[in-house]
């Protein structure tokens, strides 16, 4: 008994923390390579650090320049939605915490003290990230950015509980068309309010006096709840569960729905006149590369990410990264190539070497003129502005070309 008695609910709260801490962490040191992180990790944190550092002695990029607050905002507010509220709710409390309710809400509180805390810390790093823009673009001083990390923190805070009260409260088609009435409702306020606070300080207070308010009352309507308990085991298994999800997600990919048309390329549709039997087969790859789902979001994937890594960077370090691209998309695309020329349909049909050789070269050409273009256009823009873009982008793409053939003329050689 007397054990029982010093058995406190604060005291199962933290046990339940530390024991979600401790499996988030086991996970992580299974599924994670973490010798070949630390070689990813540092040369990524000390260019971080320098373009960091950049951004704060050195001109400032045009697009940072020309960047509004409202577009700032909507784009942290964004980062904001990412995260949620975790009340260490289990199925086994039916048994004896629903009947204490004091029990049930102490759990709360603790969870929804927590999910303040790791929101306000997570905007306090975006809005320090960030504080080159407000302070040079917007000539913020120090205490109105502080000012600023604090209100949203307290946004933040006050999306993920109104959030959570959605997930709880509805399931299905409702819970979603909610779900996204409230995030455009609020990240519009917050929009609003943040560009009506425009840098000055009493307005900022005042906001924040409101911002408060509204939390507090969110919190107690939250606390106050009744009927939710299946919802709220249902919502902290789902949050308990996300990095075990992303986790296995890199190495275990889901069952595939069975589908009896594709995406795209539906129709028997010509993409080449010449109807030799290296362009046929040629279209028939690059068909079968689309109409693989896998591969596809692979492509747009590339496409995003190329895009961004030519944009970022200043130059020449934005022409060398691009050069880099497109050596890995010529390697990339020819092995893509290879799973097609290895497949049982070609292994069954007689091919002359030279026109499957043919074949693979427009293959991978088809595939590569789309993201040449995208990047060229993406470093002519940040390079040399909206005209020379074109020039730019045609000289990426001739150089893209003729890394592709060189890299036929080597396979070639190989294989003879």
């Amino acid at each position: 008994m007397e054990h029982s008695e010093r058995y406190t609910p604060i005291r199962l709260y933290r046990r339940r923390q530390r024991e979600h801490f401790n499996g988030q962490l086991k996970n992580l040191k299974l599924a994670v390579d973490w010798t070949v992180w630390v070689y990813l990790l540092v040369p990524g944190l000390l260019y971080l650090i320098g373009w960091y550092s950049s951004l704060w002695t050195k001109p400032l990029p045009t697009w940072a320049i020309e960047l509004t607050v409202p577009i700032l905002t909507g784009v942290i507010d964004i980062v904001m939605l990412s995260g949620g509220v975790l009340l260490f709710v289990e199925e086994a409390d039916m048994l004896f915490l629903k009947s204490r309710p004091l029990w049930m809400r102490t759990l709360m509180k603790q969870g929804l003290i927590r999910a303040c805390l790791l929101h306000l810390g997570k905007m306090i790093v975006i809005t320090a990230l960030t504080a080159p823009l407000w302070s040079r673009v917007y000539g913020m001083s120090f205490t109105p950015i502080a000012l600023l990390a604090l209100w949203f923190g307290i946004v933040a805070s006050c999306q993920a509980i109104a959030l959570h009260i959605i997930k709880v409260r509805y399931t299905g088609w409702r819970r979603w068309i909610q779900l996204l009435s409230a995030a455009i409702a609020m990240g519009f306020v917050t929009i609003r309010t943040t560009s009506w606070m425009d840098g000055e300080i009493w307005r900022q207070l005042a906001g924040i006096f409101v911002g408060i308010l509204l939390l507090l009352t969110l919190v107690q309507m939250r606390l106050w709840m009744k009927g939710t308990f299946e919802g709220d085991v249902r919502e902290d298994l789902r949050g308990r569960l996300k990095m075990t999800a992303l986790l296995l997600s890199q190495s275990v990919s889901k069952p595939k729905v069975p589908r009896t048309k594709t995406v795209i390329f539906r129709k028997r549709r010509r993409l080449l006149r010449n109807r030799s039997i290296s362009n046929r087969t040629a279209e028939t790859a690059y068909k079968a590369f689309f109409r693989d789902s896998s591969t596809m979001k692979l492509y747009l994937q590339l496409g995003s990410l190329s895009t961004a890594a030519v944009m970022l960077p200043p130059f020449p370090v934005n022409v060398i990264v691009c050069c880099l691209l497109i050596i890995m998309l010529t390697l990339l695309f020819y092995r893509s190539w290879d799973v097609f020329a290895t497949s049982d349909y070609v292994q069954l049909l007689s091919y002359d070497p030279a026109a499957l050789h043919r074949a693979g070269l427009m293959m991978v050409r088809m595939l590569f003129i789309p993201l040449g273009l995208l990047m060229g256009l993406a470093l002519g823009i940040t390079w040399l502005g909206w005209l020379a873009s074109v020039v730019v982008a045609a000289a990426v793409v001739a150089f893209g070309l003729f890394c592709l053939s060189v890299g036929g003329w080597i396979r070639l050689t190989r294989l003879s």
